[in-house]
């Protein structure tokens, strides 16, 4: 990320190390600094301090992407409630569970964008040549950490219920790939699941798939779901977190309860079987994230914020 904003112009300072509060002071003042966006608890606590202390003396917004909820993160609420000027959501979901845990109204969503791609100037993947992966077959993709809240499982499972030809291209990388590996072992899917690996060329799979899965326990605003959208790819999603701001169902791709493994494979089973109404749901996906999610919304959206307060 700072590597990106380095090659878009923006000046890059670390802040590492000790002394955080009197560095962000300092920064501030010396950079003639106008207001700070704060993206993690810990940098709300020093900015909120510094300006209650009067060390600091420009707004504080924090952008909220989620608040866990595991019992050691309790002195998030006291402090995203107390410091910063003003509370900035990516997804109305975090807002609304919120508001409801604090009862009363949080600041303002203002969703993340995504760089904007002509899918068919992406030239698709050779899954064949790169993974095995037969050419004539229907590839179900998954995109994401292999993670437990992920529930990547949850896509094996509903793999050994769809037709022989239905493959499942994994990419990503994490604590679960032995689990997940030893998963379709053990289901004898060992040459119908494909672990991809790693991959920064996520639009050149995105490009090769039929269909995307997102089986997750948990999730904020998921970016693979908006490039799926952008690269016209019909998704199955888990209704968790902010993916029902994203996805339209019926309408852009399919939600179903997280954990029913039954509705995960009726619903990819249903766009295998049936291609023109992927293709269109996939039309609408692309124009649901042109209109609601593209970078240029986001930055307008984002500065107009920030001019209110600076």
């Amino acid at each position: 990320m700072l590597d990106l904003a380095r090659r878009h112009g923006a000046a890059v300072l670390s802040l590492r190390g000790t002394g955080g509060l009197g560095r962000i002071a300092r920064t501030c003042r010396d950079q003639r600094i106008d207001l700070i966006n704060a993206h993690s608890i810990r940098m709300t606590f020093l900015a909120g301090i510094g300006a209650r202390t009067g060390l600091i003396r420009v707004p504080l917004v924090t952008t909220i992407h989620n608040v866990s909820e595991r019992r050691n993160d309790w002195l998030a609420y006291p402090v995203l409630r107390l410091l910063p000027d003003r509370l900035s959501f990516v997804s109305r979901y975090e807002q609304s569970r919120l508001e409801a845990r604090w009862g009363r109204s949080l600041g303002q969503v203002v969703h993340t964008g995504i760089e904007i791609h002509d899918p068919d100037a992406i030239e698709p993947l050779d899954l064949e040549a790169r993974h095995g992966i037969p050419a004539g077959a229907r590839v179900i993709g998954c995109v994401g950490r292999l993670s437990s809240e992920k529930a990547v499982e949850d896509a094996i499972a509903a793999l050994a219920d769809l037709p022989q030809d239905a493959v499942l291209c994994i990419v990503g990388s994490g604590p679960e790939e032995g689990t997940l590996r030893a998963a379709a072992s053990e289901r004898g899917l060992e040459d119908r699941v494909c672990f991809a690996g790693y991959s920064d060329d996520v639009l050149g799979y995105l490009r090769s798939f039929d269909l995307l899965v997102l089986p997750s326990r948990r999730e904020s605003l998921p970016v693979v779901l908006r490039e799926a959208g952008m690269m016209r790819l019909p998704v199955v999603a888990a209704d968790v977190g902010g993916v029902s701001e994203i996805v339209v169902p019926g309408e852009t791709g399919l939600l179903y309860r997280s954990g029913d493994v039954d509705a995960l494979t009726g619903g990819i089973r249903s766009l295998l079987d049936d291609p023109e109404r992927a293709s269109q749901m996939g039309e609408r996906a692309r124009a649901r994230v042109l209109e609601r999610f593209s970078l240029d919304r986001w930055l307008d959206a984002t500065e107009a914020l920030f001019a209110e307060l600076a």
